[in-house]
């Protein structure tokens, strides 16, 4: 394959990507539905932050 077709096809998910691909219909809202079930949970590796806090420490 070509290295624009393989280029598009890995962006296929991205989320920029996803709602013109939905409108011109090159993905299906089932299959974007899938895509998304189908990532890990990475929420154990989330860093929260307080926004308060860190305006805090800017004054």
């Amino acid at each position: 394959m070509s290295l624009l077709h393989d280029s598009i096809e890995n962006k296929k998910f991205d989320t920029r990507m996803i709602e013109k691909n939905l409108i011109r219909g090159a993905v299906a809202d089932k299959d974007v539905r899938s895509h998304i079930e189908s990532l890990p949970d990475d929420a154990e590796n989330a860093a929260f932050i307080n926004l308060d806090e860190l305006e805090a420490q800017k004054k």
